[in-house]
């Protein structure tokens, strides 16, 4: 719930709802978005990703994949595919996946940009610190138990 609010009335977005919490997605989907998804930010994947290109995401709706959290731990062989990628011709729907790396040529363009929107308040940071290297296992362990909220950060000096 802390998550949705957060997205919601922090960040802007129009809905947003925890798939750990609301497992069944179908119902979801339709219920927080009755209008269709017209941008969709994944870093889920597997049966989230489908059900979205099932029935949610509208005509030349756009999706930037950024991870895919649900298949991490699994082994290849074990990772549920996306069944319903032809229903993106139809909808005529742009999927592009993106990586930080890729972008490093623009780092000084995106400092500059940065430090304008963090001294007018347009962007906020939420993060959770983590002092010593004894709290490495910790930290490492919330990226993946949803216990933190924003970025993990290990202080290793004080």
């Amino acid at each position: 719930m802390l998550t949705t609010l957060l997205l919601k009335e922090e960040c802007g977005y129009d809905e947003a709802f925890n798939y750990r919490i609301e497992t069944d997605y179908d119902p979801a989907l339709t219920k927080h978005f009755p209008d269709g998804i017209d941008v969709y930010f994944d870093n889920v994947g597997g049966k989230m990703l489908e059900a979205v290109l099932n029935n949610y995401a509208n005509y030349g709706a756009r999706i930037a994949l950024c991870g895919m959290i649900s298949e991490y731990n699994k082994v290849w062989t074990e990772r549920g595919g996306v069944r319903n990628l032809l229903n993106m011709v139809g909808k005529e729907i742009m999927m592009k996946g993106f990586m930080v790396g890729s972008y490093y040529n623009h780092f000084e363009e995106f400092i500059k940009e940065m430090e304008v929107h963090l001294r007018e308040g347009k962007i906020k940071s939420k993060h959770k610190i983590y002092n010593s290297v004894d709290s490495f296992l910790e930290s490492l362990a919330s990226l993946f138990s949803s216990s933190n909220v924003g970025k993990v950060i290990l202080q290793v000096t004080p």
